[in-house]
């Protein structure tokens, strides 16, 4: 009987022991100090907002850029954007645990981001664009589960993209262009279901483009233009992006046909192929992108004649397929561009006269023909029908002189 009143009494004093241990929380202040940090570490503050305004005397949730939710009253969001900041991130930024959405972007940040960040597991929104990050893109990013979008453009990250970011199962925007990123692009991006946007143009990644294993539905614009990007463009990859709206591969080393599936693209808006070593002919199908405002080829290998049925891209504004092979006539279909305000079809190999229907695109203001083969001679009253034209390009042919009177 004495052991089990010792035993009580040793539990009693265990229990009032462990509660008057102070447990560890964060508060308001944990999110202040964090703060803070943050100011002491900014070297450069033109508008002197945070020297004025960030100070212990006034409440948190009155700063300036600051939100606190309504319920917890704890710092949600953080917007610093376009002050002109300049200075580094402390790892105390980590302890913002309520923290939602943080942009700094238009800045002058600089450094490597702190692993602490990826303690932030309820932020949505990280926009860090136009700043001067540099470092390797970490893996941590990856941990971010409820990232929504992702901006890290402009700046100077270095390294490979890292495969966890297709570890964020609810990403919807991509943008980390214009960096220092090199590697392939990981295949796990496409895993991303809820993707919307992804942007990696401007870097130095390389090999080819992977392939898409999974409709993504949501994806309606792709930015891999001013990379190193060789190999094909995948067959099946637009058989699974029924809603592309923007696609862009110019400047890589890009070389084969286009594929087949990307005319089953019908929402299809810019596309963008130019300076590649693409081949072959332009398919005939290019007339069911409907939709098509902006289309360049340009200085690609493509050969044979450009298909009549470009004629049914109505709603065309600019052409640019030069510098490649095409040999045969301009298609006298043309004509029904009636919204084209930038036609360039030089240095290639066609032949015959300029279609008269061109001159009734009274949107037109550049055309560019030469270094061809084009005969016969443009009408005297052309400039009456051609009011915007700004540039006319028809050097290098066998064009008979202009009449006396172009009325341009």
């Amino acid at each position: 009987m004495a052991n089990i009143f010792l035993k009580l009494a040793l539990l009693v004093i265990i229990h009032f022991s462990v509660s008057t241990f102070p447990v560890k929380s964060t508060t308001i202040l944990t999110d202040q100090l964090a703060l803070l940090a943050l100011k002491d570490n900014i070297i450069h503050n033109p508008g002197n907002v945070l020297t004025t305004n960030w100070s212990a005397s006034f409440p948190v949730c009155n700063w300036f850029g600051v939100s606190c939710g309504s319920k917890h009253r704890r710092v949600t969001a953080l917007n610093l954007s376009g002050l002109e900041l300049e200075g580094t991130l402390p790892p105390h930024l980590g302890n913002l645990s309520f923290l939602s959405l943080l942009s700094l972007r238009d800045n002058r940040f600089h450094g490597k981001l702190p692993v602490q960040l990826s303690n932030l597991q309820r932020l949505e929104y990280m926009h860090f664009g136009n700043n001067s990050f540099s470092g390797e893109m970490q893996s941590w990013l990856g941990s971010l589960t409820e990232l929504r979008r992702l901006f890290l453009y402009y700046n100077n990250f270095e390294g490979s993209i890292p495969t966890s970011l297709g570890y964020l199962p609810k990403l919807e925007e991509l943008s980390l262009y214009e960096n220092q990123l090199s590697g392939s692009i990981p295949s796990s991006v496409f895993n991303i279901s809820s993707l919307q946007i992804i942007d990696l143009g401007g870097n130095m990644l390389t090999g080819s483009i992977p392939s898409v294993p999974l409709d993504l539905i949501s994806l309606k614009f792709i930015n891999f233009n001013v990379n190193n990007l060789s190999g094909h463009i995948p067959m099946d990859m637009f058989d699974r992006l029924p809603n592309l709206e923007e696609l862009y591969l110019s400047v890589n080393m890009l070389s084969g046909r286009i594929p087949d599936s990307l005319f089953k693209c019908r929402k299809l808006q810019s596309l963008f192929l130019s300076l590649n070593q693409l081949e072959g002919n332009l398919p005939v199908e290019i007339g069911n992108l409907s939709m098509l405002q902006y289309f360049s080829i340009a200085q690609n290998h493509f050969q044979g004649e450009i298909p009549a049925q470009i004629a049914n891209l109505t709603l065309l504004r600019e052409l640019d397929c030069s510098h490649n092979n095409f040999t045969g006539t301009i298609p006298q279909q043309i004509g029904n561009l009636k919204n084209l305000e930038y036609l360039s079809l030089g240095v290639n190999n066609l032949v015959g006269p300029i279609p008269p229907a061109m001159f009734n695109i009274s949107t037109l203001t550049v055309i560019s023909l030469l270094l061809n083969q084009l005969s016969g001679s443009l009408p005297s009253n052309m400039g009456f029908w051609l009011p915007n034209l700004q540039a006319l390009y028809l050097g290098t042919n066998q064009l008979v002189p202009f009449p006396a009177a172009l009325g341009i």
